[in-house]
């Protein structure tokens, strides 16, 4: 790991040598992993957890399925044809679940039973409704549990097959316990995100309550007094593409966002937002950059603060930085550890930078190891830079394993993030001649 250093005081037009992409990546990840154990974890009801992360492994409590039951409606049959029917004594109350009632059968006979149902003892295999038909015999029966009025000469059934339709081999239509997952397999592993089917599918597997980490609380504040929040733009205004956007990205990230603010380009409120506010994570747009306009850096340096990175080999989002703050002894954040994310004030580059550095962030906070990477191969070519850069983060839209690119990927561009699925990663040092071509594969990562 590289070690951070203590911020430089002075003056604020220093040049310290980028990181590489990966590199930032690792550098956060490895931070987040120092304070795991500060990140609170607890359980909640099943419908709370979908968009957590779990804390632990969960494993099968039953064989799922956990019955033997027909995978079809119509009859379980035993023998060859034609069966004898016989069926339970059903209830009145039609909002019995008669999926569970069944009746013992022996060779050469057959009951009624629902998809789903539970498979009589002695059933073979499953006559589908629509391949059998029903006629009367003349033979009385007595068996017990059997319903009354298949006592009598004239009511008895008899179950064949239809015409065109031959009997089922033994075990057809019959879903055998145990034939998805046996008792204590691997459900979900920790760290894992619980999305809705997720928590469907561990729902039924039994589980009411699911242990999960609480969202690790994220403040978002923007920088910049050309911008404004409504309205068309006059020159030399730019329109807000951040505020009730970036923190949705975060939510989807499995965080809390916390109120956001805007901030005025002056170092009072940017030093006030840096010691109120209470969240794991602080996130800023703009005044990243190592310019001696900007003051973020004057004031990480009065507070003491540490770097992790100042800038990265990235393009877009070339001027990101990472800090860690000191914990102090008293206050709000007396013994809290908390990140700051410095982001660029140009849109394309500050969402890909949040997408690039908040994931290992969180990862490494919940334990985790840093994510692996997708890939997906181009399907059209790619042109190299002219100047190179370490890493280029391109929109893409994926699909069927294929990255399209987007045009209009200028670092102050937001067309193509809009219509984009994931950014590609593309190392143009690894490209012989002047483009990487297609059906090149290519790492990925997802937009939030």
């Amino acid at each position: 790991m590289r070690v951070p250093h203590t911020l430089l005081r002075g003056t604020m037009s220093h040049h310290i040598p980028s990181v590489s992409w990966q590199q930032a990546r690792q550098i956060l990840h490895e931070q987040g992993l120092e304070i795991a154990h500060h990140v609170k974890t607890e359980s909640l009801p099943l419908l709370a957890t979908i968009d957590h992360y779990l804390a632990d492994d969960v494993y099968s409590m039953m064989p799922v399925p956990h019955y033997s039951s027909s995978a079809m409606d119509g009859y379980a049959v035993a023998g060859a044809p034609p069966w004898r029917l016989v069926t339970p004594a059903y209830p009145e109350d039609s909002r019995a679940n008669i999926h569970r009632l069944t009746v013992p059968i022996a060779p050469g006979e057959a009951t009624p039973i629902l998809t789903g149902g539970l498979l009589p003892e002695g059933a073979e295999a499953i006559v589908r409704e629509e391949h059998s038909r029903l006629y009367e015999g003349a033979e009385a029966s007595s068996r017990p549990g059997v319903a009354a009025h298949l006592e009598t000469q004239s009511s008895i059934h008899y179950l064949d097959m239809a015409e065109g339709f031959e009997p089922p081999a033994p075990g057809a239509d019959i879903r055998h316990a145990g034939v998805e997952l046996e008792r204590g397999e691997l459900l979900a592993r920790h760290g894992d995100r619980i999305s809705a089917r997720m928590a469907a599918f561990l729902g039924m597997n039994g589980f009411d309550e699911l242990p999960v980490y609480a969202p690790i609380p994220v403040r978002c504040a923007f920088t910049g007094n050309e911008v404004i929040t409504f309205g068309v733009p006059a020159p030399g205004q730019v329109r807000d593409a951040f505020g009730g956007f970036m923190e949705h990205a975060i939510i989807s990230a499995g965080c809390e966002a916390r109120p956001s603010i805007r901030l005025a380009d002056v170092e009072s409120e940017f030093r006030t937002f840096l010691s109120t506010s209470t969240a794991r994570v602080l996130v800023f747009t703009g005044g990243s950059s190592t310019s001696g306009v900007d003051l973020v850096r004057k004031v990480l340096n009065d507070m003491g603060a540490t770097y992790l990175f100042e800038s990265v080999d990235v393009r877009p989002g070339h001027p990101a930085l990472a800090a860690r703050l000191p914990v102090p002894e008293t206050g709000p954040n007396s013994g809290r550890e908390r990140f700051v994310l410095g982001l660029p004030g140009n849109p394309l580059a500050a969402y890909t930078a949040l997408y690039s550095y908040l994931p290992p962030l969180l990862a490494g906070m919940r334990d985790m190891p840093l994510p692996e990477l997708d890939s997906a191969v181009l399907g059209e070519p790619v042109d190299t830079l002219r100047k190179p850069a370490g890493v280029r983060l391109l929109p893409v839209s994926v699909r069927d394993g294929v990255a399209y690119p987007l045009p209009k990927s200028a670092s102050h561009m937001l067309s193509s993030l809009a219509a984009a699925t994931h950014c590609a990663v593309l190392d143009d040092s690894s490209v012989r001649g002047s483009a990487h071509e297609v059906g090149a594969r290519v790492p990925i990562i997802p937009v939030l």
